[in-house]
This record gives C-alpha cells, structure tokens and sequence, in this order.
C-alpha cells in the first residue's frame, strides 16, 4: 500500500521530501500524473500531494520580482494583473493551455518539471528571464535559471527528494512580449510549434528576443532575431526572411536527430513544421501589433 502525504508547511515539506524514493511520485494538479499512472501502473510507495500548500500557490511582486508559486493553476496566472502587465508572453500561453478544466487543475510548476518539449510554460520563462526556486530535502533552496532547467524529454536539473518551489520573472517595465502556438485544433490542442517573442516597449520590436518551442527536446534561443527583424520597417519581406530563418533552424534539428521518432509519421507529418513556421511567425506579429499600439 502506498504512502499518501499532504503538507501543509514548509516543515512538514521538507520532512516529506525526506520520505521520497525512486519509486515515490509528488502531485500538482494531476493532469500529466494521473494519465501516467494509469497508463504504465508503476509501483509508487509515496506520493507527497502538495495541494495543501498554500504558500506554493501565490502570486506576487517582490523586490522588483514577479514571484509565481508553483503550484500557481494556468487560469490563476492567466487572470493575473501582475502577470498580463509584465509578463504577457505567460499570460497568452496559460490562456491557452488544454481546456478550461485543464487550466484549473493544471500548474506551472507541474508543467515545467514535466519537461515536455511541447511545453508551452518553458519558452515564455526562459523568453522572460527566468529563475526557478528548487526545494531541497535538508530545506535549502538552490536556484537555477530557466535555460538550464530542462536536459531533454522528460528531464530537468531536479535531483529526488527535490521539487519546484517557485518561478521568480524580473520586472521589466521597458519590455513588451508575446508568446503564439499553432497546434492541431483550436483550444484543446498540444502546440505543433510556439514562440515567444520580447522587444522594447513601444518601438516596433527594437531589441528583439525570443524563443521557439515544440522543434526540440529543449527551447530553441533565435539569436537571429535581432539580424532580421531588430531595424525597422518590419514588412512582409522581413518577415519572410525570419521564417525561412526558422524554418532553416527546424529541419537542422531534424536531420541531426541521432533516433528516429517513436510516433509512426508520413513525410508530410514529418515536414509539418517546416512548412507551418511561416503561418506562426506571421500571427505572432499580428498579436505583437495589438500589445505596442
């Protein structure tokens, strides 16, 4: 019979993250756990429910910091003044995430330790300076950057008896972002491919930044931004130019993967994303338009 935990302090955390094995399995909001559990039936001895901790689930401004608990529910966050002010790239992609059951069972934090490469929280924090708060089981916390956090599908930098405590964002009030997946429906739907755009507020995307999401096992850093789309005017040439960019981006990736998909796809499934760039890259300028005007 396996062991059930619920803290409800930061005490009783860390003594329960003293209790994890192996075998043990932490839940947030369940909705990547619960389908797992049912469908491979491991034999877990704990599970440490962190439902309880109220501590984990605040969202707040802190020294020039926006601090999201990681038990922070996508709807929570997408509802959030502080989130849709400085943060609207976050804002955009928990709007969007799953159906609405989803976004109120689902958090940040289950969905960044999930690590999966269609993810759409890992672009937007590493889009937006990210630091991740790690709780360790003799309770110090250790503190790593959002590039660093994820190492491939399905694995981050957290070691057992370890687990996502918080999101810290800077607060930056000269920066607009914008975060756009195009996935295969419209509401319900995992992205096929997702960026994560940041320039300086008010000046037609001087000082681009951004981030491409679901090509790779990790987020994929488009330093060829500033090149392409940094000088105004920003047309349709422009525009072009940066997808035939990423699309160049895309199919490198794919032709240096060292395995084949495990997904049985045709040559057209495969070439999807190739093919798709352009599309994304043309909607995310037109949600940019609506943020600067």
């Amino acid at each position: 019979m396996s062991l059930y935990l619920q803290p409800s302090t930061r005490e009783e955390l860390v003594n329960a993250l003293g209790q994890l094995t192996g075998q043990s399995r932490i839940i947030a909001g369940g909705t990547d756990l619960m389908p797992d559990l049912r469908k491979k039936r491991p034999d877990v001895d704990v599970f440490l429910s962190l439902s309880a901790m109220t501590e984990m689930k605040q969202i707040s401004e802190e020294n020039g910091k926006i601090r999201i608990g990681a038990m922070a529910t996508h709807d929570a966050i997408a509802h959030s003044p502080l989130i849709l002010k400085y943060a609207t790239a976050l804002h955009h992609a928990c709007s969007h995430v799953g159906s609405q059951q989803i976004r109120n069972r689902g958090t940040i934090g289950g969905s960044l330790a999930n690590a999966s490469p269609a993810g759409d929280m890992i672009p937007c924090v590493c889009l937006l300076g990210g630091v991740l708060e790690i709780l360790t089981a003799d309770g110090t916390v250790r503190r790593v950057d959002a590039e660093d956090f994820t190492l491939g599908v399905s694995r981050t930098v957290l070691k057992p008896g370890e687990l996502l405590l918080a999101i810290e964002l800077p607060i930056r009030e000269d920066r607009s972002s914008a975060f756009m997946k195009l996935g295969s429906r419209k509401e319900v739907t995992i992205a096929q491919i997702s960026i994560a755009c940041s320039w300086d507020k008010g000046t037609r995307y001087a000082n681009p930044d951004g981030y491409l999401g679901a090509v790779d096992v990790t987020p994929v850093h488009l330093t060829e931004l500033p090149e392409i789309i940094g000088k105004a005017p920003v047309d349709d040439a422009a525009k072009d130019l940066l997808a035939e960019s990423l699309r160049d981006r895309i199919r490198g990736i794919r032709m240096n993967r060292s395995r084949p998909p495990k997904l049985k796809i045709t040559e057209a499934e495969r070439l999807y994303k190739e093919r798709a760039v352009r599309s994304v890259v043309y909607d995310i300028f037109d949600l940019m338009e609506t943020i600067d005007r």
